[in-house]
């Protein structure tokens, strides 16, 4: 009897470590599913691993993923990740930092976009709003502040400016004020990068200033160096929407106010 009661237990704490082991891995699972729902890219781990005490460093990332060609972060929001580039505009739609495939993407500048100095425009493709309403971060989901916040201009005020960082050879680091925010269709005139001229140049950033939803009051003067960030839209009186949101490098320190 007293052997059986023994048994008894011994199959019972057997039961309960199994129970608890199983326990144990499916919150390690669901962990891990939230982590990768939440973290596109796994950027919280990119980011460990990418930043040094001098800041970003560019030899690790390029170990993780040769491509790599900046980082681009906007202060009190959840756009803080790496931009890569390849010879399409097509793969990074689909396939995340490491490569692997996701659905999420990764943010990348246009293939088109020249390292020789002659290129104007540095534009730069991500998605957003791939799951609206699942609370989902996806990372350009934030642009949509500057168009569908309670209060657009009021937003733009507090995240007007963009880091955007670059290997030493490729630029270094910067700063780029915002000076246009609007929707249009894809098929819309925003992502040139090579001008005849400066007049050109001039007219063209100076025509895009004017369609921007928030006031910016901004000007173009020859020879700026211009940041486009390019999202889709799903407004319905789009065919095939587009958010759009341009700045210019800023010089000097100068990092607010609404002069060159």
């Amino acid at each position: 009897m007293e052997n059986q009661k023994n048994n008894r237990k011994t199959i019972i704490r057997i039961v309960n470590t199994f129970f608890i082991i199983a326990f144990v891995i499916v919150l390690a699972v669901v962990g891990w599913l939230l982590y990768n729902e939440l973290y596109p890219n796994d950027e919280i781990i990119v980011k460990t691993i990418a930043s040094d005490d001098t800041g970003i460093n560019w030899d690790r990332l390029r170990e993780m993923n040769p491509d790599i060609v900046g980082w681009i972060k906007i202060d009190d929001t959840r756009i803080d990740s790496p931009v890569v580039q390849t010879t399409d505009n097509v793969k990074y739609l689909n396939t995340n930092f490491q490569g692997d495939w996701d659905e999420r993407g990764t943010l990348f500048l246009d293939c088109d976009y020249h390292w020789d100095g002659t290129a104007k425009n540095s534009v730069i493709y991500g998605h957003s709003i791939f799951r609206e309403g699942s609370g989902i971060h996806v990372m350009f989901d934030d642009l949509h502040n500057y168009i569908d916040s309670e209060n657009p201009e009021d937003y733009y005020q507090k995240h007007k400016i963009i880091e955007y960082d670059r290997p030493p050879e490729k630029g270094g680091n910067a700063k780029y004020q915002i000076i246009s925010v609007f929707e249009c269709e894809s098929i819309t005139d925003y992502v040139k990068m090579y001008f005849g001229s400066e007049q050109e140049f001039v007219d063209y950033y100076t025509n895009l200033v004017g369609m921007s939803a928030v006031k910016t009051y901004a000007t173009i003067a020859p020879g700026e160096e211009i940041l486009t960030l390019s999202t889709c839209t799903e407004k319905v009186q789009f065919n095939d929407g587009r958010l759009v949101v341009i700045a210019k490098r800023l010089h000097f320190g100068y990092e607010g106010g609404t002069q060159n």
